[in-house]
């Protein structure tokens, strides 16, 4: 008998994933605000927000944080603010290059702009330190590694957008009425984008803002992104502190990647609807 006579192993197979899922989130949520002597944990001493030992709830914790690691907190907020301007402004046009582009190696060339992707941070990390050695220390030596690791998604996001309607055929409509080069890039082909862009967006932000490997290795006291504030509190601090890290960077990516699900979502139902 197949799976889809059985609903009911579906949804317990379901029902475990989901519980193995939001189980860590709910204890480190618990631990950012509750005395975690209830938990079974004691790391430091509990001070609730009315002073008194007994206290069974504080949010104490995320203001030490917002207090402590907001410099870090902003540098990942600008970083990938700087990295979804940076990769609208080159995977655009890349992405047009390489879906209307006729030239040897074009299938090599979109590969290439993958292979970041499947190279380890520590490899690409000592690559752009050998090669961007007089920059080493500033915050766009960082954005370098950012961009080597975002812009593919931005990429793909738009080609394959670019692949699922006829772009030859928009441009030599436009053509045939007098449009330049350019206006057929800007008039006609990117108001057709505005949907991958703005998906490919948001996917840049989501992995710039979370990516920790390279920033590590790249990165310096002055320049520390808020995963390597996060990996610092649960190094360094207490498991409420590091609780509280926790949920504010929970904070700021599960809304960005809730709009990617229903973005993603909306796309695949006019791609079926097709």
């Amino acid at each position: 008998m197949n799976a889809a006579r059985r609903p009911w192993l579906l949804l317990a197979l379901t029902g475990l994933l989901l519980v193995l899922i939001v189980t860590p989130v709910l204890v480190v949520t618990a631990g950012s605000v509750l005395n975690t002597s209830f938990l079974g944990l004691a790391s430091e001493q509990w001070v609730g927000d009315g002073r008194d030992a007994e206290a069974l709830f504080t949010t104490k914790w995320f203001g030490y944080v917002l207090s402590t690691y907001q410099p870090q907190l902003l540098m990942s907020v600008r970083l990938a603010v700087a990295s979804v301007l940076g990769c609208i402004v080159l995977g655009v046009p890349a992405a047009y290059l390489l879906v209307r582009g006729q030239f040897p190696g074009r299938r090599f060339l979109e590969e290439l702009v993958m292979l970041p992707l499947a190279l380890p941070g520590i490899v690409v990390s000592i690559a752009l330190i050998q090669a961007y050695l007089p920059i080493r220390g500033s915050w766009w030596f960082v954005l370098l590694g950012h961009l080597l690791y975002t812009l593919p998604f931005m990429v793909r996001s738009v080609a394959s957008a670019m692949r699922s309607f006829d772009v030859a055929a928009l441009e030599r409509a436009a053509e045939s009425l007098g449009a330049s080069r350019w206006q057929r890039f800007w008039f006609v082909v990117v108001p057709n984008l505005r949907h991958s862009v703005t998906l490919g967006s948001l996917l840049v932000f989501a992995v710039s803002f979370g990516e920790f490997n390279v920033s590590y290795l790249l990165c310096t006291p002055l320049t520390a992104t808020f995963p390597n504030a996060l990996y610092a509190t649960y190094t360094f601090n207490s498991f409420q502190v590091s609780s509280a890290a926790t949920v504010i960077f929970l904070a700021v990516i599960l809304p960005v990647l809730a709009l990617i699900q229903w973005l993603g979502g909306d796309e695949l139902k006019v791609e079926q609807g097709a």
